[in-house]
């Protein structure tokens, strides 16, 4: 069986709060609050405007770089500690996403294939063994569809239009297609319970998590309700969340256990009379293959298809399938990777940002793994006028923290894509204020609005985001802005951050 060689418990805290956007308030200037009235008569008084902004006790103990570039006329429009290399946090799936555009083709898309290795006899029961063999797809998730069921759905259709009424044999996953490499170099290891570090596989389901609804008791005092989604006895969970009353502090805890997919909630919820809350705990599980294949046995049996075997994993064989000799089935395809690299750089989605890099590296060496992926993203940036030697890229997702960028090297990678025949793809799958993604909640009803696209990156003292801004002259900036280091909440940075790129979008010749 592949196991990430842990073994401690992993006691990790999940705190769930409702945490509000509206934070363009403190330690700022006042005159700085919008940006819908200010003008430049040049580029000399944009760059005093955002010294300023810089001034704030905010960052006094913080690193900043920045550069923005114009991409019609190559004019810089400012910089301050531009060469100096920066963690970039997600920002760094801007070249995970750009690569894959490159190397794969915008109609790249994953598949998932059924074999039946066995026969059925006349009534109805299959004797014999189903392969699942997974080729990465990343997007059986709510991020894709409303119904992320309908992979198994299809698979059962096609067992029914067979005539298969009962299965006399084995389901077993094939996640071959990826290595059994399931984190990042440089990943934390109490990161491993949260979505964000979910395990990289060939075969996955709901963004290989669980998220668990927990809602009060019936009255103060009693463990509070819990239910999973998806619902499945993969996942076990233990209840020790108390109901108490409405005034105390609410706090729901997650500890999993390593490999036996224990989990433990503890902490407490208060109590409401009109029941209008709920919080949502989600947690990764262990081996993504086996989860997939215990949804997919649970909705067999609801179709009333009688099963008897075991669900096994590909590791857990002797002897591997020999595919030419087997018959397929079903065959299901993704959408293509205009609409991946979109859940990528809006969502930035960690996990899909590790399966693409893997891919990467399968489809062109025949391996699929980090290290194969890596040097192919150094061919790729070296094409685009970046020195992979001064760069720390270590994973897809910029989960890790030993991957290093400077700003200059993040702008001059922005204005190479300008130069290629995706740049529209690319730049439509960056979040935008006020849309779906993770500026949804930044710069709305500014100038920003419609006329920013970034990729946002954030970790504990780490805040960056770099894109395209805009201007009112429909000049086009590539920026990025990367701040490292500070102590006081990143709330505070990224207001800071938001209004340069106001400035930004605002400015006018």
């Amino acid at each position: 069986m592949k196991r990430f060689l842990i073994f401690a418990i992993l006691n990790l805290t999940l705190i769930v709060s409702s945490i509000q956007a509206q934070t363009f308030t403190q330690s700022l200037p006042s005159k700085t609050l919008t940006n819908t009235s200010v003008q430049w008569k040049n580029i000399n008084d944009l760059q005093k405007d955002i010294d300023e902004l810089l001034e704030s006790s905010d960052l006094k103990n913080s690193q900043v770089g920045i550069y923005v570039q114009s991409i019609q006329s190559g004019e810089e429009i400012y910089k301050r500690n531009h060469e100096k290399n920066f963690i970039p946090a997600s920002t760094s799936k801007l070249i995970t996403s750009s690569a894959a555009l490159d190397i794969l083709g915008t109609d790249f898309q994953f598949n998932t294939e059924m074999y039946l290795a066995g026969e059925t006899d006349v009534n109805g029961e299959f004797k014999g063994n189903i392969i699942i063999r997974g080729f990465g797809d990343p997007t059986n998730s709510q991020y894709y569809t409303n119904n992320p069921y309908n992979i198994f759905d299809e698979f059962i259709d096609k067992l029914d239009s067979l005539g298969i009424k009962s299965i006399k044999g084995n389901i077993i996953g094939d996640d071959s297609y990826l290595d059994n490499q399931y984190y990042g170099q440089g990943w934390a290891w109490d990161d491993m319970i949260f979505p964000y570090s979910a395990q990289i596989n060939a075969i996955n389901f709901m963004d290989n998590k669980i998220d668990c609804i927990v809602e009060q008791g019936d009255s103060i005092g009693l463990n509070a309700k819990i239910r999973i989604v998806p619902d499945n006895n993969y996942v076990r969970v233990i209840n020790n969340v108390k109901t108490v009353l409405k005034t105390e502090v609410s706090e729901i805890f997650a500890a999993r256990d390593a490999i036996t997919n224990i989990i433990t909630l503890s902490g407490s919820v208060g109590f409401d009379s009109l029941k209008k809350e709920n919080s949502i705990v989600s947690v990764a599980v262990d081996n993504p293959t086996l989860y997939f294949l215990n949804i997919f046995k649970d909705r067999i049996l609801k179709r009333k298809i009688k099963y008897r075997g075991a669900l096994l994993d590909i590791d857990d064989l002797n002897d591997r399938p020999f595919y030419p000799k087997l018959k397929q089935v079903c065959q299901i395809f993704s959408k293509n990777l205009t609409e991946v690299v979109k859940d990528i750089n809006k969502n930035s989605n960690n996990l899909t940002a590790e399966i693409i890099l893997k891919t990467i590296g399968k489809e062109v060496t025949g391996t699929g793994s980090t290290k194969k992926g890596i040097e192919q993203i150094s061919k790729y940036l070296s094409k685009m006028g970046i020195s992979f030697d001064n760069i720390g890229y270590l994973d897809g997702s910029g989960l890790s923290r030993l991957n290093l960028i400077s700003p200059v090297n993040q702008v001059r990678l922005l204005s190479e894509i300008q130069k290629m025949p995706y740049k529209d793809i690319f730049m439509n799958s960056l979040a935008q204020p006020g849309e779906i993604g993770t500026l949804k909640r930044r710069m709305t009803k500014t100038l920003a609005e419609g006329n920013l696209f970034a990729k946002t990156g954030s970790m504990d003292n780490v805040a960056c985001i770099c894109g395209y801004a805009k201007t009112k002259d429909k000049e086009l900036f590539a920026f990025s802005i990367m701040i490292n280091n500070f102590t006081v909440p990143g709330n505070l940075v990224r207001n800071i951050q938001d209004l340069i790129c106001m400035r930004l979008a605002g400015f006018k010749r």
